[in-house]
């Protein structure tokens, strides 16, 4: 599986985060640095690749969450 720099750069944040939420604000941070104004849709693309590479079924994912009003959470693993 090939990851963009973006996807690389938000999938390492949610990781470091694993089972917590974050928010937009500081995924964009995380992709796009101070100037992130602007990016909050183009977020929810690069999400949506994120899950169509690592979720079995994207429409209905496990593991790369999204926290209405909030922003993303990245499931802990399951025993």
């Amino acid at each position: 599986m090939m990851l963009t720099a973006k996807e690389l750069a938000l999938l390492e944040k949610l990781a470091a985060n694993r089972g917590n939420i974050v928010t937009f604000d500081a995924l964009c941070a995380a992709a796009w640095g101070d100037s992130y104004y602007g990016y909050e849709n183009t977020l929810m693309v690069h999400i949506r690749h994120l899950r169509e590479k690592l979720e079995d079924d994207p429409s209905h994912p496990q593991w790369l969450l999204t926290v209405r009003s909030l922003g993303y959470r990245l499931e802990k693993e399951r025993l």
